[in-house]
């Protein structure tokens, strides 16, 4: 919440429950279609959406995570030449029950996968302990459903049976039955199954050609804990 504050104390308008639906090139200017949130949860993907209000802002940053590259795509004046194909791995977590003692103080990874860092050992802020994520890429997601933001978060407990081998490979004392469903996310990737690793990509005017927009591409893990970084890159390069 400081960040929030922060940033409303230089000026900045947070605007809860709107979402971006398009938007267009006109001139040197973008134009950018808003709409309340509400009228797209009944949205059929196929009727043109209305725009409740148009801004035509300097700079535009497509920050938009798993739906960056669908969301450009409903903007006009963009090639899709420059807009990479979207890849989706989930990862699943799980935590560790009845368990009086935590088994580790600190973080262990294992060798990585493919598409993923292993199922590491993570630690929260009360010390209780979680393995993931695993690597499970995830087929049938149109431009509709990832602009819609229509992912499936479920953890099924039946993954468990995967996660059991992985941890005794460096934590062999491992009870059956031990392991709870946790939480699950989503990374944004731009590379798939068996290519190579694919690096964040903060795509200007300089690449795309689109004066005032700016694409943030595949910002998976750790693109949290970088993000400060990357707006302070973004308003240096391309604020003026």
């Amino acid at each position: 919440m400081w960040v929030q504050g922060e940033a409303e104390n230089h000026g900045t308008t947070f605007s809860n429950n709107t979402s971006v639906i398009g938007g267009h090139l006109e001139g040197n200017c973008m134009n950018v279609y808003i709409s309340e949130s509400k009228n797209l949860r009944n949205w059929d993907g196929v009727s043109p959406l209305q725009p409740e209000l148009t801004l035509i802002p300097k700079l535009v940053v497509n920050s938009a995570g798993l739906s960056a590259p669908a969301l450009v795509k409903r903007f006009t004046g963009l090639d899709n030449v420059f807009i990479p194909p979207a890849y989706y791995a989930r990862g699943c977590y799980f935590s560790l029950a009845n368990t009086k003692v935590a088994p580790f103080k600190h973080l262990i990874y294992p060798i990585p996968e493919d598409g993923g860092l292993g199922v590491h050992v993570t630690l929260d802020l009360d010390g209780q302990i979680k393995f993931g994520p695993d690597v499970e890429w995830t087929d049938g997601i149109d431009d509709t459903l990832s602009f819609l933001n229509r992912f499936d978060y479920s953890v099924n407990a039946n993954r468990a049976e995967r996660f059991y081998p992985e941890i005794r490979k460096y934590y062999p004392d491992l009870r059956d039955g031990s392991l709870q469903p946790s939480y699950a996310g989503i990374r944004p990737k731009l590379s798939g199954p068996r290519q190579s690793p694919f690096d964040f990509v903060i795509q200007g005017e300089d690449t795309h050609g689109v004066p005032g927009l700016v694409n943030l591409f595949g910002i998976e893990s750790p693109g949290l804990t970088s993000s400060m970084a990357i707006a302070e890159y973004v308003a240096a390069k391309f604020l003026r």
